[in-house]
């Protein structure tokens, strides 16, 4: 993980040298590039009052904490600077993905930074010393939280289900809004979290409406169901969404067994999975955990059933295009794999993608769909900035404020529009993508269906969340 964190250094440090190189041949005001080191001194941990003391050239903006009139470093001398936190997984299940999630999230404001920044004045930053690895245990998620709660304007990755769960008592305590890089259906209900993409269960419910009608024009049988999952929020979740669906279709769910990850103790060669999938066969096996998780199970049910092994498919995080170097390759270019999803993926045609792949090119590493939602996790919060810097009020109280009251939140195509204002069955996105392998596919997997919304997520009455 040391070795990936000085990758994000080297990555950042070549972005900020592209950047200042384009605003110096244009001869336009000198862009802002993430900072990696914190030379500012980090405001007073005071959540409580409001500080009208930053003036700004055309009106004056309140501000407290994550906020400095002084420049990020490296950054627009004309302009502040807004800290944002992270929150991430370098040592658990997810720690393959975590460098190229905060190195999106990078890019992303490097990219909004190059342009006005937020309003023309103020540049953002997600530095080193504010990023945390929780190895996605709930208790140090909370630990790591506090001890950058007082410097943080809000938090811009919070990774985990059960992990930002625990910190939303935090959270609110401190006004601090937060992008969750986990896609729980409870975060609909949840004032002080700008979610992004589909949700788990209405993303499970599309994976088995299209799998219904899928599997048979194949001429695929799809009358029972096997879960697979992690015993938190994030396989709940998915998985109350798969049996709806299911029961919708008068499918089967045949059984559910617990995945542990290896990082939390689990077996690395996920034996007792794989022996229920051999021992125990259905149609289609569904899949949501990590990446890691992903390959030891399909690798290893593919190697003892051959040509009898079902078909699978995995939650939006079970993949990494790096599945595709490990022994399990050969399983997933047999086709027997699908991806559910949130977002298209790489290779897709949006502005919002063409932004994100020149910004990873600019730095000359591969493709890999982490990046995707590192990138367009910050669409919401960007909007929240900005609409707390048009109401004059940058302190987390008004960042909070905004964030409520977003009726519009564009992704540049990436994905639908949607709006954070209103009733959570009215306004919480439905679509789902699904994805499979292509070796023509940048990352391994491509969109195979298109955004849709199946009639189990179209007629589901969203009332409260679906698991966990």
């Amino acid at each position: 993980m040391r070795s990936s964190n000085r990758k994000a250094l080297a990555w950042v440090a070549v972005l900020s040298l592209v950047m200042a190189a384009c605003a110096q041949e244009a001869e336009t005001t000198t862009t802002a590039a993430p900072a990696t080191t914190v030379t500012t001194a980090a405001p007073t941990p005071d959540t409580t009052e409001a500080t009208p003391d930053t003036t700004m050239p055309d009106m004056t903006i309140a501000t407290d904490i994550g906020v400095t009139e002084e420049p990020c470093p490296g950054g627009n001398p004309d302009r502040g600077c807004i800290y944002l936190g992270v929150l991430t997984d370098e040592s658990g299940p997810f720690q393959a993905a975590a460098p190229a999630l905060y190195g999106g999230q990078q890019l992303f404001w490097a990219t909004v930074n190059a342009g006005d920044g937020i309003g023309g004045a103020y540049d953002v930053a997600l530095p080193e010393e504010l990023k945390k690895d929780t190895a996605y245990q709930p208790d140090k998620f909370v630990a790591d939280y506090n001890q950058i709660a007082g410097e943080v304007a809000a938090v811009a990755q919070s990774l985990g289900t059960s992990q930002s769960i625990a910190a939303m008592a935090d959270y609110e305590r401190d006004h601090t809004v937060a992008a969750p890089m986990s896609w729980w259906s409870g975060w609909s209900f949840e004032d002080n979290i700008i979610e992004f993409g589909t949700n788990y269960c209405f993303e499970a419910m599309n994976a088995i409406d299209w799998a219904a009608g899928a599997f048979p024009a194949q001429s695929r049988e799809l009358t029972t169901i096997g879960i697979l999952a992690i015993p938190n929020d994030y396989g709940a979740d998915y998985s109350a969404g798969v049996k709806l669906a299911a029961e919708a279709n008068g499918i089967e769910i045949a059984w559910e067994q617990a995945v542990i990850p290896a990082s939390a103790g689990g077996d690395a060669t996920q034996t007792e999975a794989v022996a229920k999938i051999v021992g125990d066969p259905t149609d289609l096996v569904i899949l949501v955990v990590g990446p890691s998780e992903t390959a030891a199970i399909v690798g290893g049910a593919a190697a003892q059933m051959g040509a009898t092994v079902p078909l699978f498919i995995g939650a939006a995080p079970s993949w990494n295009s790096a599945l595709l170097a490990s022994p399990a390759a050969p399983a997933f270019q047999a086709g027997i794999f699908f991806q559910s999803s949130f977002v298209p993926g790489w290779d897709t045609d949006s502005v919002g993608h063409g932004k994100m792949r020149a910004a990873v090119d600019s730095i000359g590493q591969p493709p890999n769909d982490f990046w995707i939602s590192g990138w367009v996790s910050q669409y919401g919060l960007k909007a929240a900035l900005e609409g707390a810097y048009a109401a004059g009020d940058l302190t987390k109280a008004g960042i909070e404020a905004a964030a409520w009251s977003l009726e519009t939140v564009d992704y540049e195509g990436m994905m639908p529009e949607r709006s954070f204002a209103g009733d959570a069955n009215d306004i919480t996105p439905r679509e789902a993508v699904i994805g499979a392998y292509s070796a023509d596919a940048s990352t391994g997997i491509a969109t195979i269906q298109e955004f849709f919304v199946g009639p189990t997520a179209s007629a589901y009455e969203f009332t409260a969340a679906c698991g966990g």
